[in-house]
């Protein structure tokens, strides 16, 4: 995997020096701390899991496998591995990082909620779907960019200025986690046009589809995308 972004925000969702030697000691997060996370999705490709903490809240040691971290806002955490090495993070909202598999024992040290969406991959090959309208970062890289990729999986962020709209493009099979509260336009290949509403933190997956997006929106209108490569459908 491709490691990204600041070498923190790795050791907080990851492993910290030598602390990822045992992962297979621990259980998943979901089986040992369900009060903290719970899954959102789940399919060959990736478990789609959502962590939650309130204000001074911690966990127990558990693991999580290769995967990808969106923090939902901004916090600091007091992180320990199971060599017992402690170090104290914070993590910016919109930030996401890309990790090899780890033990942690994660702690919010921040006077509000911390919440992240963590994206474990699997181990899946990609689809055989294909489209004639270009892709995203193809069509439109003012408007999308890859933030990490493997074999099956694709991380883009989409980020929209207020008023700001696409070109045609298409999107393999998808999950979608909103970065903000936004108010959107969509306009798809045969000049249909639908309008809808997004919530920061707000998760969904769609199947394949082709449009032009437009942030209807007085702010900007961020997402990371989850695509899952030459499918057709999310599941």
């Amino acid at each position: 995997m491709r490691h990204i972004h600041h070498l923190a925000f790795a050791a907080l969702f990851g492993a910290i020096a030598c602390g990822r030697a045992e992962p297979a000691s621990y259980s998943d997060a979901v089986t040992a701390d369900p009060d903290h996370y719970a899954v959102e999705f789940e399919n060959d490709a990736v478990r789609v899991v959502r962590a939650n903490y309130g204000p001074g809240e911690s966990s127990v040691m558990h693991t999580h496998p290769a995967h990808c971290a969106v923090a939902l806002n901004d916090a600091t955490w007091r992180m320990k591995n199971p060599a017992g090495e402690v170090a104290e993070l914070s993590t910016p909202m919109g930030e996401v990082v890309c990790v090899e598999e780890g033990a942690h024992l994660p702690e919010n040290t921040t006077g509000t909620a911390g919440e992240v969406v963590i994206i474990e991959m699997k181990a899946a090959a990609p689809g055989t779907w294909t489209s004639t309208v270009p892709d995203a970062v193809t069509a439109d890289p003012a408007h999308y960019s890859v933030e990490w990729e493997n074999d099956a999986v694709r991380l883009v962020r989409a980020n929209y200025g207020p008023g700001e709209s696409s070109v045609l493009h298409h999107h393999p099979a998808y999950c979608s986690i909103s970065l903000g509260d936004g108010a959107w336009r969509m306009t798809d290949a045969e000049g249909a046009t639908t309008e809808d509403t997004s919530a920061h933190g707000q998760f969904g997956c769609v199947n394949h589809e082709a449009h032009v997006p437009e942030n209807m929106g007085a702010e900007a209108g961020q997402a990371i995308l989850i695509e899952f490569k030459g499918r057709e459908n999310v599941e």
